[in-house]
Protein backbone atom coordinates (compact mmCIF):
# COMPACT_ATOMS: atom_id res chain seq x y z
CA UNK A 1 0.00 0.00 0.00
CA UNK A 2 0.96 3.74 -0.70
CA UNK A 3 2.76 5.31 2.53
CA UNK A 4 3.21 8.81 2.55
CA UNK A 5 6.31 10.02 3.05
CA UNK A 6 8.00 6.50 2.60
CA UNK A 7 6.51 5.95 -1.48
CA UNK A 8 5.88 2.03 -2.37
CA UNK A 9 4.63 2.31 -5.82
CA UNK A 10 5.91 -0.89 -6.46
CA UNK A 11 2.60 -2.53 -4.33
CA UNK A 12 1.06 -1.23 -7.71
CA UNK A 13 1.34 -2.25 -11.02
CA UNK A 14 -1.02 -1.48 -14.24
CA UNK A 15 -1.71 -2.06 -18.03
CA UNK A 16 1.62 -0.66 -19.71
CA UNK A 17 0.40 2.60 -21.84
CA UNK A 18 2.26 5.25 -23.74
CA UNK A 19 2.04 9.01 -22.45
CA UNK A 20 0.73 11.91 -24.38
CA UNK A 21 1.14 15.46 -24.16
CA UNK A 22 -1.89 17.56 -22.17
CA UNK A 23 -1.81 21.28 -21.54
CA UNK A 24 1.17 21.97 -19.58
CA UNK A 25 0.20 25.78 -18.11
CA UNK A 26 -0.80 25.61 -14.58
CA UNK A 27 -4.13 25.91 -13.70
CA UNK A 28 -6.17 28.63 -11.45
CA UNK A 29 -7.62 26.71 -8.61
CA UNK A 30 -6.55 26.25 -4.98
CA UNK A 31 -6.55 22.54 -4.39
CA UNK A 32 -5.90 20.91 -1.26
CA UNK A 33 -5.75 17.29 -1.13
CA UNK A 34 -5.55 14.75 1.67
CA UNK A 35 -3.09 11.43 2.26
CA UNK A 36 -6.85 9.68 2.65
CA UNK A 37 -6.96 9.79 -1.18
CA UNK A 38 -3.56 9.10 -2.26
CA UNK A 39 -3.63 5.80 -0.09
CA UNK A 40 -7.27 4.56 -1.39
CA UNK A 41 -5.88 4.99 -4.93
CA UNK A 42 -2.47 3.11 -4.14
CA UNK A 43 -5.11 0.41 -1.75
CA UNK A 44 -7.01 0.13 -4.95
CA UNK A 45 -4.50 -0.99 -6.84
CA UNK A 46 -2.96 -3.27 -4.73
CA UNK A 47 -5.80 -5.17 -3.92
CA UNK A 48 -6.85 -5.50 -7.92
CA UNK A 49 -3.40 -6.89 -8.35
CA UNK A 50 -3.58 -9.17 -5.57
CA UNK A 51 -7.17 -10.23 -6.59
CA UNK A 52 -5.83 -10.39 -10.24
CA UNK A 53 -3.29 -13.00 -9.10
CA UNK A 54 -0.27 -10.45 -9.82
CA UNK A 55 -1.58 -9.85 -13.12
CA UNK A 56 -0.74 -5.73 -13.71
CA UNK A 57 -4.61 -3.70 -14.11
CA UNK A 58 -5.02 -0.58 -14.17
CA UNK A 59 -7.38 1.60 -11.29
CA UNK A 60 -10.14 4.06 -11.96
CA UNK A 61 -11.99 5.62 -9.28
CA UNK A 62 -14.19 9.11 -8.54
CA UNK A 63 -13.09 11.79 -6.00
CA UNK A 64 -15.11 13.20 -3.29
CA UNK A 65 -14.65 16.86 -1.54
CA UNK A 66 -15.98 20.28 -1.58
CA UNK A 67 -15.42 23.20 -3.91
CA UNK A 68 -16.22 26.98 -2.66
CA UNK A 69 -15.36 29.16 -5.50
CA UNK A 70 -11.77 28.72 -6.54
CA UNK A 71 -10.83 26.84 -3.56
CA UNK A 72 -11.30 23.09 -3.92
CA UNK A 73 -10.38 19.99 -0.76
CA UNK A 74 -10.39 17.02 -1.99
CA UNK A 75 -11.53 14.79 0.91
CA UNK A 76 -12.46 11.08 -0.27
CA UNK A 77 -12.61 9.48 -3.04
CA UNK A 78 -14.75 5.57 -3.63
CA UNK A 79 -13.42 2.74 -6.81
CA UNK A 80 -14.87 3.02 -10.51
CA UNK A 81 -15.95 0.10 -12.33
CA UNK A 82 -15.28 -0.41 -16.01
CA UNK A 83 -14.94 -2.90 -18.57
CA UNK A 84 -12.81 -2.63 -21.94
CA UNK A 85 -14.73 -2.49 -25.49
CA UNK A 86 -12.75 -2.27 -28.52
CA UNK A 87 -9.62 -1.58 -26.73
CA UNK A 88 -10.66 1.64 -25.12
CA UNK A 89 -12.52 2.05 -21.42
CA UNK A 90 -16.29 2.45 -20.97
CA UNK A 91 -16.98 3.56 -17.40
CA UNK A 92 -20.28 2.38 -15.54
CA UNK A 93 -22.17 4.92 -15.49
CA UNK A 94 -24.69 3.09 -13.47
CA UNK A 95 -22.94 2.33 -10.80
CA UNK A 96 -21.32 5.59 -10.42
CA UNK A 97 -25.03 7.08 -9.88
CA UNK A 98 -25.63 4.20 -7.22
CA UNK A 99 -22.51 5.05 -5.35
CA UNK A 100 -21.73 8.60 -5.64
CA UNK A 101 -26.04 8.61 -4.15
CA UNK A 102 -24.64 6.04 -1.35
CA UNK A 103 -21.77 8.57 -0.40
CA UNK A 104 -24.03 11.79 -0.75
CA UNK A 105 -26.41 10.05 1.92
CA UNK A 106 -23.39 9.36 4.04
CA UNK A 107 -21.25 12.43 3.47
CA UNK A 108 -23.91 15.87 3.07
CA UNK A 109 -21.31 18.10 2.19
CA UNK A 110 -19.17 16.19 -0.55
CA UNK A 111 -19.41 16.41 -3.95
CA UNK A 112 -17.75 14.30 -7.17
CA UNK A 113 -15.00 16.34 -7.84
CA UNK A 114 -13.27 14.74 -10.84
CA UNK A 115 -11.22 11.27 -11.13
CA UNK A 116 -8.50 9.21 -10.39
CA UNK A 117 -5.93 7.09 -12.33
CA UNK A 118 -2.78 5.12 -11.63
CA UNK A 119 0.46 5.22 -14.18
CA UNK A 120 2.76 2.10 -15.04
CA UNK A 121 5.29 4.10 -16.12
CA UNK A 122 7.28 7.42 -15.54
CA UNK A 123 5.09 10.52 -16.41
CA UNK A 124 6.61 13.88 -17.08
CA UNK A 125 5.62 16.69 -16.10
CA UNK A 126 2.23 17.86 -17.79
CA UNK A 127 1.84 14.03 -19.70
CA UNK A 128 -0.90 12.05 -19.14
CA UNK A 129 -2.07 8.32 -20.52
CA UNK A 130 -2.77 7.65 -23.93
CA UNK A 131 -6.90 7.65 -23.58
CA UNK A 132 -7.09 9.94 -20.83
CA UNK A 133 -8.92 12.64 -22.74
CA UNK A 134 -11.44 10.36 -23.83
CA UNK A 135 -11.65 8.91 -20.44
CA UNK A 136 -12.40 12.27 -19.24
CA UNK A 137 -14.75 13.26 -21.87
CA UNK A 138 -16.57 10.70 -20.08
CA UNK A 139 -16.36 11.77 -16.81
CA UNK A 140 -16.99 15.34 -17.94
CA UNK A 141 -20.22 13.91 -19.13
CA UNK A 142 -21.60 13.38 -15.63
CA UNK A 143 -19.75 15.80 -13.31
CA UNK A 144 -18.88 19.61 -14.49
CA UNK A 145 -15.61 20.72 -14.90
CA UNK A 146 -13.80 17.32 -13.56
CA UNK A 147 -10.56 17.18 -12.09
CA UNK A 148 -7.84 14.60 -12.79
CA UNK A 149 -5.59 13.59 -10.33
CA UNK A 150 -2.57 10.77 -11.51
CA UNK A 151 -0.67 9.08 -9.08
CA UNK A 152 2.84 7.66 -10.86
CA UNK A 153 3.45 4.09 -9.48
CA UNK A 154 6.78 3.64 -11.35
CA UNK A 155 8.91 5.49 -9.13
CA UNK A 156 11.32 2.86 -6.89
CA UNK A 157 10.35 2.10 -3.14
CA UNK A 158 11.83 5.02 -0.65
CA UNK A 159 11.32 8.08 -2.74
CA UNK A 160 10.58 11.28 -0.93
CA UNK A 161 8.82 12.77 -3.86
CA UNK A 162 5.02 12.00 -3.89
CA UNK A 163 4.45 11.05 -7.75
CA UNK A 164 1.46 12.63 -8.10
CA UNK A 165 -0.01 15.06 -10.54
CA UNK A 166 -3.80 16.95 -10.61
CA UNK A 167 -5.24 18.58 -13.76
CA UNK A 168 -7.87 20.70 -14.76
CA UNK A 169 -10.56 20.54 -16.99
CA UNK A 170 -10.60 22.94 -19.99
CA UNK A 171 -12.70 23.82 -23.17
CA UNK A 172 -10.28 25.33 -26.02
CA UNK A 173 -11.82 26.00 -29.39
CA UNK A 174 -8.94 24.52 -32.06
CA UNK A 175 -9.79 24.20 -35.62
CA UNK A 176 -13.27 25.61 -34.96
CA UNK A 177 -13.87 22.55 -32.47
CA UNK A 178 -14.28 22.57 -28.64
CA UNK A 179 -11.57 20.51 -27.74
CA UNK A 180 -10.81 19.17 -24.15
CA UNK A 181 -7.60 19.60 -22.45
CA UNK A 182 -6.36 19.35 -19.47
CA UNK A 183 -3.89 21.52 -17.79
CA UNK A 184 -1.48 21.18 -14.84
CA UNK A 185 -2.53 22.15 -11.49
CA UNK A 186 -0.52 22.93 -8.27
CA UNK A 187 -1.63 21.13 -5.00
CA UNK A 188 -1.41 21.51 -1.32
CA UNK A 189 -1.98 18.36 1.37
CA UNK A 190 -3.99 19.28 4.33
CA UNK A 191 -3.84 16.80 7.00
CA UNK A 192 -5.61 16.37 10.19
CA UNK A 193 -4.95 14.76 13.50
CA UNK A 194 -6.79 11.24 12.62
CA UNK A 195 -5.14 11.24 9.46
CA UNK A 196 -1.77 11.87 11.19
CA UNK A 197 -1.60 8.89 12.68
CA UNK A 198 -3.58 6.71 10.33
CA UNK A 199 -0.48 7.02 7.68
CA UNK A 200 2.01 6.85 10.25
CA UNK A 201 0.99 3.46 11.08
CA UNK A 202 0.36 2.65 7.42
CA UNK A 203 4.06 3.67 6.55
CA UNK A 204 5.33 1.45 9.49
CA UNK A 205 3.59 -1.53 8.36
CA UNK A 206 5.36 -0.86 4.78
CA UNK A 207 8.70 -1.58 5.81
CA UNK A 208 9.10 -4.97 6.01
CA UNK A 209 10.89 -6.44 9.25
CA UNK A 210 11.20 -2.90 10.79
CA UNK A 211 10.47 -2.97 14.50
CA UNK A 212 7.26 -0.62 14.25
CA UNK A 213 5.24 -3.47 13.02
CA UNK A 214 2.68 -4.09 14.55
CA UNK A 215 1.44 -7.89 16.59
CA UNK A 216 -1.37 -7.65 14.05
CA UNK A 217 0.82 -7.97 11.41
CA UNK A 218 2.95 -10.12 12.30
CA UNK A 219 0.10 -12.38 13.19
CA UNK A 220 -1.41 -12.01 9.94
CA UNK A 221 2.10 -12.99 8.02
CA UNK A 222 2.49 -16.38 10.12
CA UNK A 223 -0.90 -17.44 9.50
CA UNK A 224 -0.94 -16.81 5.65
CA UNK A 225 2.65 -18.83 5.58
CA UNK A 226 0.57 -21.18 7.78
CA UNK A 227 -1.84 -21.87 5.22
CA UNK A 228 -0.23 -21.89 2.27
CA UNK A 229 1.95 -24.50 3.42
CA UNK A 230 -1.11 -26.77 4.15
CA UNK A 231 -2.33 -25.77 0.63
CA UNK A 232 0.94 -27.19 -0.64
CA UNK A 233 0.78 -30.68 1.21
CA UNK A 234 -2.44 -31.09 0.39
CA UNK A 235 -1.44 -30.54 -2.92
CA UNK A 236 0.90 -33.03 -2.47
CA UNK A 237 -1.29 -35.78 -1.86
CA UNK A 238 -3.75 -34.85 -4.77
CA UNK A 239 -2.35 -35.18 -7.28
CA UNK A 240 -0.67 -38.89 -6.89
CA UNK A 241 -4.40 -39.84 -5.83
CA UNK A 242 -5.91 -37.94 -9.35
CA UNK A 243 -3.37 -39.57 -11.46
CA UNK A 244 -4.09 -43.44 -9.98
CA UNK A 245 -7.65 -42.44 -10.91
CA UNK A 246 -7.02 -41.43 -14.77
CA UNK A 247 -4.91 -44.67 -14.74
CA UNK A 248 -1.86 -42.43 -15.36
CA UNK A 249 0.27 -44.25 -12.49
CA UNK A 250 -0.32 -47.77 -10.47
CA UNK A 251 -2.64 -47.86 -7.91
CA UNK A 252 -1.04 -48.00 -4.72
CA UNK A 253 -3.16 -49.35 -1.95
CA UNK A 254 -0.58 -48.78 0.81
CA UNK A 255 -0.74 -44.75 0.20
CA UNK A 256 -4.62 -45.18 -0.03
CA UNK A 257 -5.15 -46.78 3.63
CA UNK A 258 -2.65 -43.97 4.68
CA UNK A 259 -5.32 -41.33 3.16
CA UNK A 260 -7.96 -42.98 4.40
CA UNK A 261 -6.25 -43.22 7.72
CA UNK A 262 -5.66 -39.04 7.55
CA UNK A 263 -9.22 -38.82 6.44
CA UNK A 264 -10.34 -40.54 9.69
CA UNK A 265 -8.51 -38.12 12.13
CA UNK A 266 -10.42 -34.74 10.33
CA UNK A 267 -13.22 -33.63 12.87
CA UNK A 268 -16.99 -34.59 11.93
CA UNK A 269 -19.12 -31.69 11.51
CA UNK A 270 -22.15 -33.19 11.26
CA UNK A 271 -22.78 -33.52 14.63
CA UNK A 272 -25.21 -31.68 17.17
CA UNK A 273 -22.99 -29.13 18.80
CA UNK A 274 -21.80 -28.45 15.39
CA UNK A 275 -25.56 -28.02 13.95
CA UNK A 276 -26.08 -25.70 16.85
CA UNK A 277 -23.19 -23.36 16.53
CA UNK A 278 -24.54 -22.83 13.17
CA UNK A 279 -27.59 -22.07 13.30
CA UNK A 280 -26.74 -19.55 15.74
CA UNK A 281 -24.44 -17.93 13.53
CA UNK A 282 -27.37 -17.75 10.96
CA UNK A 283 -29.87 -16.48 13.45
CA UNK A 284 -27.39 -13.76 14.20
CA UNK A 285 -27.17 -12.46 10.39
CA UNK A 286 -30.71 -13.19 9.85
CA UNK A 287 -31.14 -10.82 13.03
CA UNK A 288 -28.72 -7.99 12.05
CA UNK A 289 -30.17 -8.13 8.78
CA UNK A 290 -33.56 -7.81 9.76
CA UNK A 291 -32.58 -4.88 12.39
CA UNK A 292 -31.14 -3.40 9.70
CA UNK A 293 -34.12 -3.24 7.50
CA UNK A 294 -36.23 -2.17 10.54
CA UNK A 295 -33.90 0.71 10.46
CA UNK A 296 -34.22 1.55 7.23
CA UNK A 297 -38.12 1.55 7.23
CA UNK A 298 -38.05 3.92 10.74
CA UNK A 299 -35.59 6.33 8.56
CA UNK A 300 -38.14 6.44 5.78
CA UNK A 301 -40.89 6.74 8.22
CA UNK A 302 -39.60 9.71 9.43
CA UNK A 303 -38.73 11.09 6.39
CA UNK A 304 -42.92 11.05 5.25
CA UNK A 305 -43.87 12.59 8.67
CA UNK A 306 -41.09 15.42 8.44
CA UNK A 307 -42.27 16.37 4.96
CA UNK A 308 -46.54 15.66 6.14
CA UNK A 309 -45.84 18.07 8.81
CA UNK A 310 -43.89 20.82 7.03
CA UNK A 311 -46.72 20.73 4.08
CA UNK A 312 -49.44 21.14 6.82
CA UNK A 313 -47.37 23.85 8.92
CA UNK A 314 -47.40 26.15 5.80
CA UNK A 315 -51.49 25.23 4.93
CA UNK A 316 -52.00 26.42 8.70
CA UNK A 317 -49.94 29.41 8.46
CA UNK A 318 -51.58 30.42 5.38
CA UNK A 319 -54.68 30.12 6.48
CA UNK A 320 -54.08 32.62 9.49
CA UNK A 321 -53.07 35.23 7.41
CA UNK A 322 -56.80 35.40 5.93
Amino acid sequence: MFSPPVLTPAAMETDDEPVAKAGVKTGGLNIDIHPLVIVNISDHGTRKKSLAKGKASRVLGILLGVQEGRDVEICNSFECDYKIVDGSIQIDKDYLEVKAEQYKKVFERYEPLGWYSNSPEKVNLGEVLTGDIELHKQIAATYENPLYVLLDTSMAPGSRELPMQIFESELHIIDDAPTFTLAKSNYKLKTEDAERISVDQVSRLSTAGSNGSSALSSHLTSLNSAITMLQKRVQQILLPLEAMQRGEIPMDHSLLRQVQSLCNRLPAVDTAEFDGELLEQQRDALLVAYLGTMTKGTNTANEVTDKYNLAFERQSRRRGLF
